[in-house]
């Protein structure tokens, strides 16, 4: 006969398979324990508060470090904690390696015989040499704690580091051709399927945290002081001679994290040149999170869901062209724990999707410059705010429907190419000649320069501005189509975005250009 030990475990590894439903068996729950010290006692520990919180949640809310209000009082996460001991350890014996890309965020765990700490291998995902790890620790927390030795405060005086969870991500290969894959059109493609989803919290920084193995108090790796190198107090309750734990040898950058399984839609979308899609590259990054969150918007209003019950995230695609940024996946995943077949519906309304996505994207009520809470910004989305730009996102999925390559809208280039010139103009050497719209000659068929400059005693040349996805080509087509050199006028191309991000960097470079002529 099988033991209850036997039973418990086969009853989790269903739950994990997703062959039982999670709405009566919420696994994936973590309490934040506040304890009693009065009433606590070492065999008898006593919980003044005890909120809990889906574990992807908490690896933000509860993450050591974080501070978490209660009743009026801050109380601050600083142990991994569960009311059974056998919790902790059982989380400690099944730990793994977690390993993430420094270039394009891919990231997998492996079990520990499987990979090592401080092990780096080439990035099956964008092809980076070396570059994905170093393997790292990754613990599955029970639960979280307010040391009992911590007081309380109702005015922190300091901030500690934050950090957030990752977004979900996709650890699967590349499904190949004949996996079912449905054709939306000659460049997207799309698959349901359910898979596991892997979040982490890597801590601030990305240095993880410091943890000892024996208490369960953790710290994060970039303290100005840390607690743990030595004897230090344990963070529960426990009889006075034994509240010092000797711990001296806590693990070092532990990433703490979770997976669950869930329904997705996989789209996988791909390009040809000029567009581009290079994993690791900011236009990219803008390109397909600002579509991600479109995508994800559209998808609630279409399945008449609360927003947040569909979300979605991208990754390059673990093929030869997603290496070389010709292909791209983005997945949309159901986030209730099992998944509530809300994604797999959308696989078969792939074309009516991308449409409502780019229709979220062309028709902003405010005609916002990039993004804002009417068109795609929201509070879930806050720490990518920066990188919603609802016009790159509609040009590459205006491609992905259409085929048709359109220019970057003719005021935004304007707009943009008016700071570039203004900025020449005040980085520029006295005698530098810098016109706007100038009339350059190409075989008796003038083009217009966007921005003609000449240093002191230097050459002219033409400064144009690319799409983002498309660096190194000229947004305009006459100009791009023209063949400069025969007027002896070279072009200089910057990217549009860089123009908008960063114009520092990119006045320097076409300086350093100009000064070489």
């Amino acid at each position: 006969p099988q033991t209850a030990s036997g039973s418990a475990k086969l009853l989790d590894h269903l739950l994990y398979c997703g062959k039982l439903p999670r709405y009566a068996f919420p696994t994936d729950v973590a309490t934040f324990h506040v304890f009693d010290q009065g009433r606590s006692s070492r065999f008898r520990p006593i919980m003044q508060f005890a909120p809990q919180q889906g574990l992807s949640v908490a690896l933000s809310q509860y993450a050591p470090g974080k501070q978490v209000w209660i009743s009026g009082k801050c109380y601050r996460s600083g142990a991994i904690y569960s009311v059974n001991p056998d919790d902790r350890f059982t989380a400690w014996t099944s730990k793994r390696i977690y390993m993430e890309c420094s270039e394009c965020g891919f990231a997998r765990t492996f079990p520990t015989g499987q990979a090592q700490r401080g092990e780096t291998r080439d990035c099956k995902a964008c092809g980076g040499a070396q570059c994905f790890g170093p393997g790292r620790y990754w613990l599955r927390p029970p639960g979280f704690a307010h040391p009992v030795d911590t007081e309380e405060v109702t005015s922190p005086d300091d901030m500690p580091d934050t950090s957030y969870a990752t977004r979900a991500k996709l650890t699967m290969d590349t499904p190949d051709d004949a996996s079912g894959w449905v054709a939306v059109n000659d460049r997207v493609r799309v698959m349901r399927s359910r898979q596991h989803l892997l979040v982490s919290n890597t801590g601030p920084k990305n240095d993880g945290y410091t943890y000892c193995t024996k208490c369960g108090r953790i710290e994060a790796s970039t303290g100005p002081s840390p607690a743990l190198i030595g004897p230090h107090a344990k963070p529960y309750p426990d009889d006075d001679d034994k509240r010092i734990c000797d711990g001296i040898s806590p693990t070092r950058h532990l990433v703490l994290g979770t997976d669950f399984i869930t329904d997705i839609a996989l789209f996988s979308m791909r390009v040809a040149q000029p567009l581009s899609l290079k994993p690791g590259h900011s236009s990219t990054a803008v390109a397909l999170r600002t579509i991600s969150e479109a995508l994800a918007k559209a998808a609630c209003l279409m399945l008449e869901v609360e927003p947040g019950e569909v979300m979605a995230e991208y990754r390059p695609a673990l093929t030869s062209a997603g290496t070389i940024g010709l292909e791209a996946e983005v997945f949309l995943y159901d986030t209730l724990p099992g998944g509530a077949g809300f994604s797999s519906q959308l696989a078969e309304s792939g074309t009516a999707l991308l449409h409502a996505a780019l229709h979220l994207m062309t028709t902003c009520p405010e005609n916002c410059d990039a993004s804002c809470y009417r068109c795609l910004r929201s509070f879930k989305n806050k720490l990518e705010h920066s990188l919603l730009d609802r016009h790159v996102g509609a040009e590459l999925l205006e491609y992905l429907l259409t085929g048709n390559l359109a220019s970057h809208t003719h005021e935004r280039l304007r707009i943009s190419t008016a700071l570039l010139y203004h900025d020449l103009r005040r980085q520029a050497p006295e005698g530098t000649r810098l016109d706007l719209d100038a009339h350059v000659p190409v075989d008796d068929s003038p083009v217009t320069a966007p921005i003609l400059a000449k240093l002191p005693g230097g050459h002219p040349s033409v400064v144009a501005l690319a799409s983002p996805l498309t660096p190194g080509h000229a947004a305009d087509p006459a100009l791009a189509a023209a063949d400069l050199s025969r007027a002896g006028v070279p072009l200089v191309v910057e990217n549009e975005l860089v123009v908008r991000r960063n114009l520092p960097a990119a006045t320097r470079r076409i300086m350093t250009y100009l000064r070489r002529r």
